[in-house]
């Protein structure tokens, strides 16, 4: 059984995820990474460091915003083994929203 929402996989007999609450199904849709690369994706910032790099992306994705994260290495779907700057990418009709959304938290901070 799986999580839809947090796509963690738990033992038989539990039907509902511990963490977000979601009921459990028995098979996952595509990852949402197939799903994006349909989209045009262009370029929306430069993070300088992986704490700013991890702080946008999961306010973005928190908003309903896919967004790719490219380093030297190429397009990652996770931060983890990222360091130094990482260019952010979001879907082109999702732009302006993203860029407001990236300007509030530079703001903020």
């Amino acid at each position: 059984m799986f999580c839809p929402n947090c796509r963690y996989e738990y033992k038989p007999g539990i039907e509902q995820c511990p963490d977000c609450g979601a009921d459990l199904v028995k098979k996952l849709d595509e990852p949402k990474l197939a799903v994006e690369k349909e989209s045009k994706f262009v370029f929306l910032c430069v993070a300088q460091d992986l704490v700013s790099a991890t702080l946008i992306k999961e306010t973005l994705e928190f908003n309903d915003i896919p967004c790719l994260v490219k380093s030297a290495g190429g397009i990652m779907a996770t931060l983890e083994p990222l360091s130094g700057q990482a260019e952010i990418y979001v879907p082109e009709e999702k732009y302006e929203e993203s860029r407001k959304i990236k300007e509030q938290l530079v703001n903020g901070l």
